[in-house]
């Protein structure tokens, strides 16, 4: 397990079992594994007494494994494998920190469908070098650090197209507001889930989901989306909706008791 910082929040995980629901749904934390990693955090920083009432979101994902048997998920392997059949590439397993790896394998893979393509092994810049931002008044260095790292060259025309109170961070959060702006005029947003989980994590680093933000979201972003009151208000309960079954705590009353013998 691991507890990091992460956008100014922290994050504990993870935990490690058998998704045993449907597929097509989306994953959300189990009591179990809630009462798992409270009981860990107040193993490890008893002096802090973390409660339920101090977590302001969760999520969980599936991670996928090559099947080897083992009764434990969390024993099963890391490495992957890919294979081509009838001009389809499959890649499964493997993790993040692999990333390169599998993408070069996959690419050998797909050699044969790519005519005259070799690959090349030799490491080199994944991103290019973008020249820093001109100096903003309105903005720390930390800031502007921050917006050169997630939008590259576009990041002088988010700032271009902010409005000068948007150049300030949302409460509880190192997200400034222009980035909502941002990603509802450039990042194809689809829905309210795709601009808080998504495009911006404030859905994740707020508590419930930054509902007592939802007023100002909408006045910056619905004219950017091109949305009537209508779809609004049907986004903004789908979302908090969304949020609750996904990211919320489990109900408390199917939690197992979590608190360690002392």
């Amino acid at each position: 397990m691991f507890a990091y910082p992460w956008e100014g929040v922290t994050l504990v995980g993870t935990t490690d079992v058998d998704h045993r629901a449907a597929m097509h749904n989306e994953p959300a934390i189990t009591p179990e594994e809630f009462s798992y990693l409270m009981m860990a955090i107040d193993f490890q920083f008893p002096s802090l007494a973390i409660r339920p009432a101090d977590v302001l979101a969760t999520y969980a994902g599936v991670r996928p494994v090559v099947d080897t048997g083992k009764a434990d998920p969390s024993r099963e392997g890391r490495d992957h494998a890919v294979w081509l059949e009838d001009g389809l590439l499959t890649v499964t397993g493997g993790k993040l920190t692999t990333f390169r790896l599998i993408a070069l394998d996959a690419m050998k893979h797909a050699q044969s469908l790519l005519p005259g393509w070799q690959p090349d092994l030799q490491p080199r810049r994944i991103f290019a070098e973008t020249p820093p931002l001109p100096r903003h008044p309105a903005l720390t260095s930390l800031q502007q650090r921050r917006l050169t790292g997630r939008y590259g060259r576009h990041a002088a025309q988010l700032i271009a197209h902010a409005n000068p109170d948007e150049l300030t961070a949302i409460p509880g959060t190192e997200t400034l507001w222009a980035e909502l702006r941002w990603a509802a005029r450039a990042e194809a947003v689809l829905h309210l889930d795709d601009l808080l989980l998504r495009r911006t994590r404030i859905g994740l680093l707020l508590r419930e989901g930054g509902a007592a933000h939802l007023e100002r979201i909408r006045a910056i972003c619905q004219p950017e989306l091109g949305w009537n009151d209508v779809r609004w208000h049907a986004e903004q309960q789908d979302y908090l909706a969304h949020w609750q079954r996904h990211h919320g705590l489990p109900p408390q009353h199917l939690l197992p008791d979590w608190r360690p013998p002392r």
